[in-house]
Formats: structure tokens, sequence, C-alpha cells
């Protein structure tokens, strides 16, 4: 349940939320879900890295908690042979172009950030993280370019965090 007063004790704010998802069962869709666990492995203190199916409402509340967020998912073919990481921009509700959030599961990474923006007053900067993939089979274990874009991306992330992060002094890297 989203809190009617929102507010984000500083006690329990990160730095920094990593978001994979996708599907286990459909074999490259999981390399969302593969970065996160990793990523969870590094033991950063003030990163947070959550494997989820989807994107729902419920994650507003971790997203609140963050200074930045990165969402990482499988792109399919449309952005081989390279991870790619931009930046996810909102509107504003001031602004002409601003849609309301439309609270469905399965969101997008903008519409959790607008629904954050809308709750809290704020949202963190956040970018989206795509893996080049090739099958979505049921059941099918990862392709070699899900493999190498898992790398890819765990070595994109580990180069965001030591030129964007240590520049400001958030986290420490072993």
């Amino acid at each position: 349940m989203i809190p009617t007063s929102p507010t984000t004790p500083a006690s329990t704010q990160y730095h920094f939320l990593i978001i994979g998802y996708g599907n286990e069962l459909r074999g490259d869709d999981a390399v969302g879900l593969r970065v996160a666990k990793a990523l969870t492995d590094w033991r950063l203190p003030s990163v947070k890295a959550l494997a989820v199916h989807q994107l729902a409402p419920e994650l507003v509340a971790d997203i609140a908690k963050a200074d930045y967020v990165i969402f990482v998912y499988a792109c399919g073919k449309s952005c081989a042979p390279n991870v790619q990481i931009d930046p996810i921009v909102i509107s504003k509700p001031s602004s002409p172009l601003y849609k309301a959030p439309v609270l469905t599961y399965n969101c997008e990474p903008s519409t959790l950030l607008a629904l954050t923006h809308a709750l809290y007053g704020r949202h963190p900067q956040a970018w989206l993280l795509q893996i080049p993939t090739e099958s979505f089979d049921l059941g099918g274990s990862l392709s070699d370019t899900a493999h190498q874009g898992i790398d890819r991306a765990l070595r994109t992330i580990e180069q965001f965090f030591t030129t964007y992060l240590r520049s400001q002094r958030c986290i420490k890297l072993a």
C-alpha cells in the first residue's frame, strides 16, 4: 500500500538503486534480474539492487529513497550489439507535456518516476540500461549475446559508479 503522507527518513535512504526486471522463465529476458542479483553480491553500502519480474507502483517507496536509479532490462535486438545507458526524463506537472501517471502493473520507468514525484515531491535522477538479447523462448537458457550483455552491463555500471558517483563521494569501490 502506498502511504497517504509519504516521508523518507534519512536513515533508510541510499544513494543508488538498481532495478533489474524481467522473467527468468523466458530465456534472455532474465538479464535485468541477473544484473541486479550480481550487484547485490558486490555489497556496496549505499547501493541497493532489486530483482523484480515487472515494474509496479509498489517500487515507488524504494525509488523515493534513492538519489539515483538505474533500470536494467532486456531490449532484444533493437539495441544490439551494445549495452546502452540513457537518461530518463519525465515531464513535471507544470509542463504542457505532462501526462498524469497511469497506475497499472508493468509500468514504464518514466511512469514510476512521475508517480514518485507526484507522491514525494521529488524523484531521483534516472537512467535506463538496455542489454542486447536474442531469445525469449519459454524455459530457454541465456544466449551468448545475453551473457556478454550482462558482463558489459556490470562493467558499465561499475564505470558509472567510478566516474559519476565517486566524483559525488557517495560510495567507495573496493
